[in-house]
């Protein structure tokens, strides 16, 4: 079984408010994901992230996820002012399993306006496997300015130098600049209530195994996981980093997907599939 990893680390400095707003930002996100009401957000929350829907305080936040069911950074965030220099703080953004590029990206320009308007950050990530397959490695790189967001992965990249016509002299010929509304695709998602796989003991014993699993919630009883968040590969041949799981219920995720998801596009490296042990 391989795993698949998204890996990145960068710092940068900003002022100690909008600190205080990247904190408050990831503390809802992760809030949200588990399915948990966050505290109350502040005025320079909702002016970060204007509210979509009347009805919905979060929403703003939510729009900048790929599927806003899924509200997954796959990063943590440290660091703060010091004595040396009290008003200014410097953010660390670290993630080594599932760090997602595009929400990070956003999340940051939202967050820190007067910081960008001096200098943009940026950051690069990397793609590894645990194993030696041919196009599980790679990576990216990410420039955010106060107005706009300049990403671009390992394999975009490739594909826009194969792509480059040969000019007269034998030297690449300039290709535009890309459509800064082409983003790339960082993952797909799809969530299933199937509270009926919880009580599968072969299923079970998979979860209670040692190889470690994507699960941020467990309800009930001690043992009883309330949810679990498993990889597929988009090209549901049958591969996933979760592929060790009983037979039949892999079969019904990947049945799932091609129902409801379709063979993967472009540079998307796994579907992440949400199974929720919710009462019937």
């Amino acid at each position: 079984m391989a795993e698949t990893y998204f890996s990145a680390c960068f710092t940068f400095c900003c002022t100690n408010a909008e600190m205080a707003l990247l904190e408050e930002a990831f503390n809802a996100a992760e809030d949200l994901n588990c399915e948990l009401e966050p505290p109350a957000p502040s005025k320079e929350f909702l002016e970060a992230f204007p509210s979509t829907q009347s009805s919905d305080p979060w929403s703003g936040l939510l729009g900048i996820f790929d599927d806003p069911k899924f509200p997954i950074l796959g990063a943590e965030l440290t660091g703060g002012n010091s004595f040396e220099e009290p008003t200014v703080s410097t953010p660390m953004i670290s993630g080594t399993v599932d760090f997602q590029p595009w929400p990070i990206a956003e999340l940051v320009r939202r967050c820190c306006p007067v910081s960008l308007a001096k200098a943009p950050i940026c950051f690069e990530w990397a793609v590894t496997c645990s194993q030696a397959r041919p196009g599980e490695f790679g990576g990216g790189r990410c420039v955010i300015f106060v107005d706009r967001i300049d990403i671009q992965s390992t394999g975009e990249a490739l594909k826009v130098a194969l792509e480059r016509p040969i000019g007269r002299t034998g030297l690449p010929a300039a290709l535009p600049a890309a459509d800064p509304a082409d983003r790339p695709l960082v993952g797909r998602s799809l969530l299933i209530n199937a509270p009926e796989y919880f009580r599968d003991p072969a299923f079970k014993d998979w979860l209670g195994n040692s190889q470690p699993k994507f699960t941020w919630y467990r309800g009930g009883e001690p043992d009883e996981w309330s949810d679990v968040i498993v990889m597929v590969d988009p090209s549901l041949s049958g591969e996933g980093s979760d592929s060790d799981m009983p037979a039949p219920i892999w079969e019904r995720i990947v049945d799932a997907c091609r129902s409801y998801l379709g063979p993967g596009q472009g540079p998307s490296p796994h579907y992440m599939v949400r199974l929720t042990n919710l009462g019937e």
